[in-house]
């Protein structure tokens, strides 16, 4: 007995090593200043974080990870990458950590010409007020989002997005900000955000949510993954946000995908569908 309390310090020490915990600043490359809510995490692994508004982060990492790649990724923004290991030589003081991120200058055209002849689509899990409640996020962390495939109408290659739809259930926080964000797809699952512009969005109330994505000229090219990502902490910190489910498998049949954190591995949904929907403008 006398020989475990020394054992605890020494395995508490021990932990320590293992662990620490990097905190810093994003900043623009080019101008000096902060690149606010940026993805901040290790590939595949559950551990990850979103920049705040000052471009401010804290992220842990323990030594098991030093074989993986830390990632940042920010719309607007070249993504950086580093091997773990690597990036802790690199890092001077941990509490200090300075990263500039470089602008992407995307070579678009500001008006997005379509063709004349068009009809309108709805692609996704439609929700009215009378269905089931049970979609939440999954995780407390950073970075977490949840979203729903969608898949262009048959022998259609091109879309233009033009609104995107929600419906909330339950909702007791004050506001709850989360962003937007389309996705193309490897293998059926999201792979690269292709926004060029951030879209954010506070949810205030329960009721109906419609986004008017016309603004942004979104051409997509193929089938696509919308989402919805916590990205930011409200003002009050505890409280309830469910978004109405889809129970039947009709359309979109394992449609739906989440993920716990930025940079996270993203899950298929087993059981309800959450109730995203688009509406898309196809050359007839």
């Amino acid at each position: 007995m006398k020989l475990f309390f020394p054992t605890l310090l020494l395995s508490l020490q021990f932990l320590s090593a293992l662990s620490q915990v990097y905190s810093g600043l994003l900043i623009n490359a080019e101008n000096g200043q902060p690149v606010p809510f940026a993805n901040i995490g290790i590939i595949g692994q559950n551990a990850g974080t979103v920049s705040d508004a000052a471009g401010s982060f804290r992220l842990e990492l323990n030594s098991r990870f030093d074989n993986e790649t830390l990632r940042i990724s920010c719309i607007g923004y070249e993504g950086k990458s580093w091997l773990i290991g690597d990036f802790k030589r690199e890092i001077v003081n941990i509490d200090k950590v300075r990263i500039e991120l470089s602008p992407v200058s995307y070579q678009l055209d500001e008006v997005v010409i379509r063709p004349v002849d068009t009809q309108t689509y709805t692609l996704g899990n439609f929700c009215d007020p009378n269905s089931a409640y049970g979609n939440a996020f999954y995780s407390t962390e950073l970075g977490t989002e949840m979203g729903v495939v969608m898949q262009l109408p048959r022998k259609k290659n091109t879309a233009y997005l033009k609104s995107f739809r929600f419906y909330v259930g339950e909702f007791t926080f004050g506001t709850f900000p989360v962003r937007l964000n389309i996705y193309s797809l490897k293998d059926g699952r999201p792979h690269e955000n292709i926004l060029t512009e951030p879209v954010f969005l506070d949810i205030t109330s329960e009721g109906e949510y419609i986004t008017d994505l016309k603004k942004y000229n979104i051409v997509t090219e193929g089938d696509f993954f919308i989402s919805l990502e916590y990205y930011r902490i409200p003002d009050h910190t505890e409280g309830t946000l469910t978004f109405c489910a889809v129970h039947n498998r009709q359309k979109n049949k394992g449609n739906s995908f989440y993920r716990l954190t930025s940079q996270g591995n993203w899950v298929g949904e087993m059981f309800d569908r959450v109730g995203f929907s688009v509406e898309v403008e196809c050359e007839k």
